[in-house]
């Protein structure tokens, strides 16, 4: 099984799939605020919340799901790992690239229609049409959450209940990486604007990113190292 080409090409085709569903679903709702109420800004910018956690479930699923399919097909868990590594800095970036097409789709009909596409947060960028910018954040902040899921996915993997001291670390990365961002957390009860300067540079967002992309893997690599793997049903 080839690894990690075959898994990254069949997560970007899944990828591809949720997207254009979600993208359907997303106008449709555009298109009901502008006939029953009032449409003053962007919603894709709110809809794109949603991407942070199918993302973090993605982190998960790379340990839980697929770390014992490749074990079990001959891959080593040295091999797995870096390899994994790989998968995420590539995948990251699909993700981003995806929600990019979102916004200047979503300006396209902003424009026909002649409403407004006001942003509701601060941003590293000012206008949805800003591409390098756009990317830029969610790919730091996809970075961020996928590894997040792995670290926490390897902890729950390796010690089941025990995983549960992991959700402190993982939030942490998650935090750092949306403050690097200036963006607002939402997890469960929870909603704080967030920002490690009042007004984000670019540098300071990749560098935090890359920063919590490599600290992730520092953590989630003494726990696969050496994972027994589990059977199923246990």
């Amino acid at each position: 099984m080839r690894f990690p080409s075959r898994l990254l090409a069949a997560q970007i085709y899944f990828a591809g799939i949720l997207w254009a569903a979600f993208y359907a679903v997303t106008t449709l709702i555009t298109i009901c605020i502008a006939i029953f109420g009032t449409l003053d800004r962007s919603v894709w910018e709110g809809a794109t919340q949603v991407p942070r956690w199918f993302a973090l479930f993605v982190g998960v699923a790379l340990v839980r799901e697929f770390l014992p399919l490749y074990i079990a097909h001959g891959q080593t868990r040295r091999q797995f790992g870096a390899q994994a590594a790989v998968t995420v800095a590539l995948y990251a970036p699909v993700l981003s690239a995806l929600l990019v097409v979102g916004y200047l789709l979503e300006t396209l009909l902003y424009s026909v229609a002649g409403w407004t596409q006001e942003l509701a947060r601060p941003h590293l960028f000012a206008s949805p049409t800003q591409v390098p910018l756009v990317f830029t954040e969610y790919l730091v902040e996809f970075l961020v959450w996928i590894v997040a899921g792995t670290f926490m996915g390897a902890a729950f993997y390796r010690w089941q209940g025990g995983g549960l001291l992991s959700i402190p670390f993982g939030i942490g990365l998650v935090v750092l990486g949306e403050a690097a961002i200036g963006a607002d957390l939402r997890l469960p009860f929870i909603s704080m604007p967030l920002g490690v300067v009042s007004t984000p540079t670019v540098l300071t967002a990749l560098a935090t990113g890359l920063g919590c992309f490599l600290l992730g893997l520092a953590m989630t690599w003494p726990i696969i190292r050496d994972v027994p793997l589990r059977n199923r049903l246990t």
